[in-house]
């Protein structure tokens, strides 16, 4: 079986309403998409790094527990985990306040060697446009675009990042250029380039890639350019938390192009009605996940579309 790489951040996420905790889960936007991706009998690595301590303990176990292989994971001592206060509001939408430890300081992570062809790489949030790490990360990117490898890239660019958009947009653009997926919402376009469809996002992009797009425009959509644009509803739901929605759209992306054997060079190939498959069935885990305060699907559901592990070719 093929395996999808995901890179970012591991966090503690914890969760308010009214500002009162409510829960406290293992999060991290490609550490969610791992775990669902796990659950699902995918081959998943998670490229992260993680402090030696008890909430690093805490998720590092966590990963294990659900089938994410932890071997690029790399461990710090020098400062404690991440954390994620994650404020959610009447509509259960989120207004995060990070606790990075590790500002400033050089990433400990080590990126693999063996990604292969049609493999597939997950990555985007801040860390992929974090000063102190873009060497790395476009090296890697770089290598597995050489090797035939899927790249599907998140900006999940956040509105307390604003500020920053400026020195970040050239990091923003490099890396759409060297991906073949685009998945982001209708918010991330709005603020990366004030885009407010999914027809001038699309414009922005073709100025210099040639990615396909995936955009979710939350309860008004999903819409589909893969040298057509296709357009989907999506059922309404009254969600208890919206935190892990895109995550888990994410790792359906992923786990569709495994499950049904679509490799690099028959996605300009396919069919509408595959790409409607697609989306019905990230629709549904991303849905499914937003009632309740798990940023991941459900094991139960999770065995329902089970994939039978098997080795690499």
């Amino acid at each position: 079986m093929r395996t999808v790489y995901t890179i970012g951040d591991c966090v503690l996420d914890l969760f308010f309403e009214n500002d009162k905790p409510v829960e406290a889960k293992p999060g991290g936007s490609f550490l969610n998409s791992s775990v669902s991706l796990g659950r699902l009998g995918v081959n998943v690595s998670l490229i992260s790094e993680l402090g030696v301590d008890r909430v690093g303990e805490q998720i590092f176990d966590f990963l294990k527990q659900n089938n994410v292989d932890t071997n690029h994971i790399a461990r710090f001592t020098d400062t404690n985990s991440n954390l994620a206060l994650a404020f959610l509001d009447e509509k259960k939408n989120a207004d995060y306040s990070f606790y990075k430890t590790r500002k400033g300081l050089e990433t400990c992570i080590k990126f693999p060697t063996c990604v292969e062809k049609n493999d597939i790489v997950l990555f985007g949030s801040f860390l992929a446009i974090k000063l102190e790490f873009r060497s790395a990360l476009v090296d890697f990117l770089k290598e597995c675009k050489s090797k035939g490898a899927i790249i599907i890239y998140d900006p999940n660019f956040r509105a307390q990042h604003l500020p920053l958009l400026e020195e970040v947009l050239p990091f923003i653009k490099e890396n759409i250029q060297l991906c073949d997926i685009v998945k982001a919402s209708n918010e991330d376009f709005e603020l990366i380039c004030k885009a407010t469809s999914a027809k001038s996002a699309y414009k922005w992009m073709n100025e210099f890639t040639s990615a396909k797009l995936i955009y979710t425009a939350n309860k008004n959509g999903v819409y589909v350019i893969i040298g057509n644009e296709y357009v989907f509803e999506v059922p309404q739901i009254n969600p208890i938390s919206t935190v892990g929605a895109g995550d888990t759209f994410n790792a359906a992306i992923a786990y569709y192009l495994v499950q049904n054997d679509i490799k690099l060079d028959d996605i300009d190939k396919m069919l509408e009605s595959q790409i409607r498959n697609l989306v019905e069935i990230a629709v549904h885990f991303s849905q499914k996940v937003c009632m309740g305060y798990d940023n991941f699907i459900e094991e139960k559901l999770a065995k329902y579309y089970h994939i039978k592990r098997t080795p690499r070719d």
